[in-house]
C-alpha cells in the first residue's frame, strides 16, 4: 500500500531512459496552443509599434518565450512520463504561459513589473521540475547543478529589476537575465560532452524534438495566413485586394513548401553536445524571421509601401539562409544538402535581395514563383 501514491502521482524519467521511437503526446501538442496566440500578439503589438524600439521588443520577448517552450520541450523529450506529475505541472505551465501572454502590451508600452513577475513563477516551475531529476538522477547534476546556478543568478537579476529606477538600468537588466537564460546550456557544454559520454547518451535530435519544432513552425505560418485573411475579409472589394491576397498566399506557400521538404526525415547527430545547441539556436532564430514574415506580410498587403516589403524580403531571405545553415554543414547532419540544392537556394537568396528595388507587388510575384518552384523542385527530388 506504501507503494501505490508514489506510483499514482510518478517521478521524473531519467536521462537514461530513453524511451525509443518516441512519438509527440496529446499533452505536448496541447502545451504548444498557447503559442498561437503568443505569436499573434507578437504581430499585432508590432503592428502598433512599428519602430526601432518595437523590435528590439519584439526580439526580447521571443526569446523569453520561445526559450520557455525549449525547456519544456526539452523536460519532456528527456524526463516526461505518462503520470499525473506530468499533466499537473504541465497545466501549471501551460497556465503561467497564458498569464505572462497578458502582459505582451505593457512590455510594447514600456511597463515590465507584471511581465516579470508573471515570467518568473513560470520559470519557477521548470527550475523545480530539473532540480527533482536531478534529486532522483543524483549522476544528472553534472549538467543540471550549473544550469539551476545559472538561472537563480539570473532570476535575482531579473526580478531586482523591478526595484531599479531608471528606467535604461532596468531593460539591461532584464536584457542581462535573458543573455544568462539563453547562454546557459551553451556555457556548460563541456558538462554536457562528459555526462553523455560516461552515459553513453547519444548526442542527437531525436524526431520528437525535429517534430516539435515542425509544428511550431506551422503555428507561426498559421499566423500569416490569418493575418491576410482578417485583412481580406474587411478589404475585399476590388480585384486588386483578391490579387494582393493570392500574391500573399504564394509566399507563405511556398516559404511552407521549401520548410518542410528539406526538414522532414532529417537526422541530427554530432560528436559532441555544442553542434546540438547550434542547431537549436539556428532554428529559434529561423522561427524568429518566420513570425517577422508574417508581420510584414499583412503590412505589405494592407499598406503596400516599400518598407513593409524589404522588410519581407529581408526577412524571407534570411529564413533560406537559416535553413541553409540548419541543413548544410556536416558538424550535424548526416545527410547534409547536395550543393545543387545550395546553389539554387544561395542564388535565390541574392535575386529576392536585388529585387528590393522592384516594385512592390511585381517583386513579391516574382519571389513567389521562385519559392514555389524551388519548393517543388525539392519536393520531386525527394520523392
Amino acid at each position: 500500500m506504501t507503494n501505490k501514491p508514489k506510483s499514482w502521482w510518478g517521478a521524473p524519467r531519467t536521462i537514461t531512459n530513453t524511451i525509443e521511437n518516441r512519438k509527440i503526446s496529446w499533452l505536448e501538442l496541447f502545451s504548444d496552443l498557447i503559442y498561437v496566440v503568443i505569436i499573434h500578439s507578437f504581430v499585432e503589438n508590432l503592428s502598433e509599434h512599428f519602430n526601432l524600439y518595437g523590435f528590439v521588443t519584439f526580439w526580447v520577448l521571443f526569446l523569453f518565450f520561445f526559450n520557455t517552450w525549449t525547456n519544456m520541450v526539452l523536460y519532456f523529450d528527456l524526463h516526461g512520463k505518462n503520470n499525473l506529475r506530468n499533466v499537473f505541472f504541465s497545466i501549471i505551465q501551460i497556465m503561467a504561459v497564458a498569464v505572462t501572454a497578458t502582459f505582451t502590451p505593457d512590455v510594447f508600452a514600456g511597463h515590465y513589473t507584471g511581465f516579470i513577475l508573471a515570467y518568473s513563477f513560470n520559470q519557477l516551475i521548470y527550475m523545480y521540475l530539473y532540480l527533482r531529476t536531478m534529486i532522483a538522477d543524483p549522476l544528472h547534476a553534472t549538467t543540471t547543478r550549473p544550469f539551476l546556478i545559472a538561472y537563480t543568478i539570473g532570476e535575482a537579476l531579473f526580478i531586482a529589476s523591478i526595484w531599479v529606477p531608471n528606467l535604461a538600468v532596468q531593460q539591461g537588466l532584464i536584457v542581462v537575465s535573458l543573455i544568462i537564460f539563453l547562454s546557459a546550456v551553451m556555457a556548460e557544454n563541456g558538462n554536457f560532452d562528459r555526462e553523455f559520454r560516461l552515459r553513453k547518451i547519444p548526442f542527437e535530435l531525436n524526431s520528437a524534438i525535429l517534430e516539435r519544432y515542425g509544428l511550431f513552425t506551422m503555428i507561426v505560418l498559421g499566423e500569416s495566413l490569418a493575418g491576410i485573411i482578417e485583412h481580406m475579409a474587411a478589404e475585399h472589394t476590388h480585384l486588386t485586394d483578391y490579387t494582393h491576397f493570392i500574391i500573399a498566399m504564394a509566399c507563405i506557400t511556398g516559404t511552407w513548401m521549401i520548410y518542410y521538404t528539406l526538414m522532414d526525415e532529417r537526422t541530427i547527430t554530432a560528436h559532441r553536445y555544442w553542434p546540438i545547441s547550434l542547431f537549436r539556436g539556428i532554428h529559434r532564430f529561423l522561427i524568429a524571421c518566420l513570425t517577422l514574415q508574417s508581420f510584414f506580410i499583412a503590412q505589405t498587403i494592407e499598406s503596400g509601401k516599400v518598407i513593409d516589403y524589404r522588410g519581407l524580403v529581408i526577412v524571407t531571405a534570411l529564413v533560406l539562409v537559416a535553413l541553409l545553415a540548419l541543413t548544410t554543414p556536416k558538424l550535424y547532419n548526416d545527410q547534409p544538402l547536395p550543393s545543387l540544392k545550395i546553389k539554387w537556394l544561395t542564388g535565390t537568396i541574392i535575386v529576392m535581395l536585388v529585387l528590393m528595388a522592384a516594385p512592390v507587388f511585381l517583386g513579391l510575384l516574382v519571389i513567389d514563383i521562385m519559392l514555389l518552384t524551388i519548393g517543388c523542385w525539392t519536393w520531386v527530388l525527394e520523392n
